[in-house]
């Protein structure tokens, strides 16, 4: 017996270091950041708003090290005379691969349903001219975009998909992002964002929560610096997240962003816990969004965030949060009938995981999805008013996938009406990358878990 013992007290040491070795690029390693030089010119221009999104905006951009001072010069469409003047520091980040500038404005004081005009320089280097609106105070009713984890090759093909989403719904308030937005943090992969965003995200408010891929690797795994300097959020968050767990009030909603990934103690995920309930118990807008880039519940196999249910889920049922928009699985999932657990007799939030990105996942078939796709990358599109939101979902070649609406009445009472057509077979086929793996016998398990899934939903 001792003898065995021994064995078994000699063979944890050789299963830990077999598993990390095994896992080490997934979890340790981080490739070297390849050289690069910024522009002399303005770059990397993007427009947020940290304050009320119906009288500020903020803009920010990147530059090289040299120029230490930045300016914007905004004008309203109204009355062009009439310029206003900002300057900025500059804030140097270095990596290893080389140093940027970075420039950052906040635009106070504009009127509801006013179109401006901007530019912004580095120095004597001035950028182009762009435009932006301020929605109508007196109008609840809006639209945005939202878009799951991106994470395009160098010189991709994501940039298509931002703007056919925007050929679909031009009169977006603002574009919404659940992380991994990149591959990994290296300037190469943030130029290649960027150019996808291309004038969109200069004209349109970007909005995000970030994820694993904007972090990186390691025992302590740490955000990159670069991802703070571009998205000029609220600092309305918990102190040691703050710019990333934040919440946007937008019209008659409340955009509240988790951040996922940074929950690496029993600390952190305590910190954040007790943040989120004290924001809804002060909330008081018709609607409640929350965003974080983990799924509270997974659409991909062998993957399942429990530890999120346990601390997020009772706040979403107890607070009556209605959507909850999440990335991560490269795969397409809405589960639109999960119960409310505190009030059984009460609709529970919809939640909603998506991507545009070509890597792809094999999807498993919980029987909590309402909807499911692999093999597919998906824009959606949502429409808000005080009575209703309505979503859609649709393929990179803007054909219609999903769609339901949530609607609430005078009492704050919700339902959910679907809207979408019948699953197909064609979207739930696996990966290459599944095919070459699986086994004939594992196969045919996938097969008859499809079907069984999909009769159950088509009934």
């Amino acid at each position: 017996m001792k003898r065995y013992k021994k064995l078994f007290w000699l063979g944890i040491p050789i299963l830990l270091i077999f598993v990390i070795w095994i896992k080490w690029d997934n979890w340790f390693y981080n490739p070297s950041e390849p050289p690069y030089t910024s522009s002399t010119i303005p770059d990397r221009i993007l427009l947020t708003w940290s304050g009320n999104a119906l009288n500020s905006r903020d803009v920010t951009w990147q530059g090289d090290t040299v120029t230490h001072t930045g300016f914007l010069q905004i004008m309203s469409n109204s009355t062009p005379g009439d310029t206003v003047f900002y300057t900025s520091p500059s804030k140097i980040i270095k990596t290893s691969g080389g140093a940027s500038s970075f420039f950052r404005v906040g635009m106070k004081n504009l009127k509801a349903g006013e179109t401006y005009r901007y530019r912004v320089a580095n120095g004597n280097s001035w950028s182009d001219w762009y435009n932006f609106k301020i929605a109508d105070s007196t109008d609840s009713a809006y639209s945005f975009i939202y878009i799951g984890d991106v994470q395009d090759s160098i010189n991709g093909v994501s940039g298509k998909l931002f703007h056919r989403a925007y050929e679909s719904e031009p009169n977006a308030a603002f574009i919404l992002f659940v992380g991994d937005m990149i591959e990994r943090p290296h300037d190469a992969y943030w130029a290649e964002w960027f150019k996808a965003g291309g004038i969109l995200f200069r004209t349109i408010p970007i909005i995000a929560t970030p994820g694993n891929h904007e972090y990186y690797k390691g025992l302590i795994q740490k955000l990159d610096e670069r991802w703070m300097a571009h998205f000029s959020f609220p600092q309305n968050g918990p102190p040691n997240f703050l710019g990333r767990v934040c919440y946007w009030d937008y019209q008659n909603t409340r955009y509240i962003s988790m951040d996922s990934n940074g929950i690496q103690s029993i600390q952190s995920a305590f910190e954040q816990r007790n943040w989120l309930k004290s924001v809804l118990e002060n909330t008081h807008q018709r609607w409640i969004v929350v965003i974080m880039h983990h799924p509270i519940y997974s659409t991909s196999r062998g993957r399942d965030y429990f530890y999120l249910r346990a601390l997020f889920k009772p706040l979403i049922d107890q607070y009556d949060v209605d959507l909850v928009l999440v990335g991560h699985d490269h795969a397409y999932g809405r589960a639109a009938h999960i119960s409310n657990s505190r009030f059984k007799d009460k609709q529970g939030a919809v939640y909603v995981g998506s991507h545009a990105s070509p890597k792809v996942y094999d999807t498993g078939f919980s029987e909590k999805m309402d909807k499911l796709a692999t093999n597919t990358q998906m824009y959606q599109l949502l429409d808000v008013s005080n009575d209703s939101i309505r979503f859609r979902a649709y393929t990179a070649d803007s054909t219609y996938f999903d769609g339901f609406t949530i609607h609430k009445d005078a009492a704050g009472n919700r339902s959910v009406t679907e809207n979408a057509p019948k699953n197909s077979s064609a979207y739930l086929k696996p990966t290459a990358s599944f095919l070459r793996k699986t086994s004939k016998k594992e196969m045919e398990k996938y097969n008859h878990e499809m079907e069984d899934w999909e009769k159950s939903k088509n009934k």
